[in-house]
């Protein structure tokens, strides 16, 4: 079995990190999908989805299996050794007895500043068919990696970085918007419907 885990193999991959973070939790006493460390509130899942995260954005160089088992493991147990865990007061996350809508609302429900995996999985496949789409014509290959690896959005600057003139920078998106169409990457837009 080779040691290194290319990216179509996120899946495969966010697998085996949570099932290595399921057995490290049970060996602290932690059972279950759904345990999270007292007093930090982090679940088996969240720290396989951060190192699924390091190793999509490439924090983490090293791409090895055990490698990225082993962070994870380090990354649990520094957790569990957190002060705050130790000294952390617990209450369950939704109280017995009756209560109210208002009263119900979990920190689960609020965003992280982090981008999920899975978008970052949805991302680098869906720039990976829009470059496989464009690799046969240069002016839109240009364009595609003007937007992609400079991370430039508006023609003019586009246009700068090209050294080509902004109607050219209209016209390509314009091809690459009807490309994109034609195989199905991007949707045709409806046009606004006029009230009667």
């Amino acid at each position: 079995m080779p040691s290194k885990m290319a990216e179509t193999d996120s899946c495969a991959l966010i697998d085996k990190l949570m099932a290595h973070a399921l057995r490290v939790f049970a060996e602290y006493g932690l059972y279950g999908k759904d345990a999270v460390i007292p007093g930090v509130g982090v679940s088996a899942e969240d720290f396989a989805w951060d190192i699924l995260r390091e190793h999509l954005t490439g924090k983490i160089k090293n791409k090895d299996l055990p490698y990225l088992l082993t962070a994870l493991r380090h990354d649990i147990v520094d957790k569990l050794r957190l002060d705050a865990h130790e000294k952390t007061d617990h209450f369950p996350v939704n109280p017995p007895g009756e209560l109210d809508a208002e009263n119900t609302k979990c920190l689960d429900g609020f965003a992280s500043g982090e981008p999920r995996a899975d978008d970052l999985l949805y991302q680098s496949g869906y720039t990976a068919r829009v470059r496989r789409l464009v690799a046969d014509e240069p002016d839109l290959r240009e364009l595609v990696e003007a937007v992609f690896d400079l991370g430039l959005t508006k023609p003019g600057d586009i246009a700068e970085a090209l050294g080509v003139p902004a109607t050219d920078v209209y016209a390509r998106q314009k091809k690459l918007r009807r490309r994109l169409i034609t195989h199905g990457i991007r949707e045709v837009p409806r046009e606004k419907e006029q009230p009667q």
